[in-house]
């Protein structure tokens, strides 16, 4: 069962919601993107009001953003109801955030790079290592900058919300709510929703929902989970 999203009220927990990016044309043909700067299309456009509109009743203390133009026009869909509310709501960009860089496979169909460099051809730019050390570093910075908030928003890409989470399930020992399973935490769907929850007293974290798609009308899943 999928648990819904909710805005924290708790003094005592920090909440992020990690939103992915809406579906881009790339997304779309199967061509991987890593690094290449590409926008989201008329459905992510759809995908990115609706997350827009789903928090458009949370009180954001932070939003951070991967610095790619698929993030940076999702982003702004939330930031456009957001500003209604509060038109000072803080917006932080990084490339710390980005997709996984995929090296000389960018561009590629995906068949076309399973057919030259097998499953092996994630491993041809940056390493997984990389990746978790730049985004644990972001991550870090957000806890302890929002000390005194409740609800923070990030954007950012399929592959760093599913190597990251699983990252912080297996090795920072971030427990998981009941509705949820280790063979859950895979790549998900545009403009989902995944929400952990940090006690600020002792650092601990619950990984309360991932993947949610409700407010785009159902919960969907990404069905090649090789894409990035």
């Amino acid at each position: 069962m999928t648990k819904d999203v909710f805005p924290n009220d708790d003094e005592q927990v920090l909440r992020i919601f990690i939103v992915r990016h809406g579906q881009t044309d790339h997304n779309l043909k199967k061509i991987l993107q890593g690094h290449l700067d590409i926008d989201i299309n008329q459905t992510g456009e759809e995908q990115a009001e609706k997350v827009g509109e789903l928090f458009s009743e949370f009180d954001i203390d932070e939003m951070v953003s991967s610095d790619l133009i698929r993030c940076r026009n999702t982003i702004s869909k939330i930031i456009k109801y957001q500003s209604v509310r509060d038109p000072t709501a803080p917006l932080k960009v990084t490339p710390n955030l980005r997709e996984r860089n995929m090296g000389i496979v960018q561009g590629m169909h995906i068949s076309e790079a399973l057919s030259k460099y097998g499953h092996d051809f994630k491993n041809l730019g940056e390493t997984k290592d990389e990746l978790i050390t730049r985004v644990e570093n972001e991550w870090n910075n957000i806890i302890s900058r929002n000390e005194n908030h409740k609800n923070v928003i990030i954007c950012t890409h399929g592959g760093v919300i599913t190597g990251f989470v699983n990252h912080l399930y297996s090795y920072r020992n971030y427990k998981l709510n009941v509705n949820l399973h280790p063979h859950d935490l895979k790549v998900p769907f545009n403009t989902s929703v995944s929400t952990i929850d940090i006690n600020k007293t002792n650092g601990e974290g619950i990984i309360q929902t991932f993947g949610n798609t409700n407010h785009l009308g159902g919960q969907f899943e990404v069905k090649d989970q090789l894409l990035r």
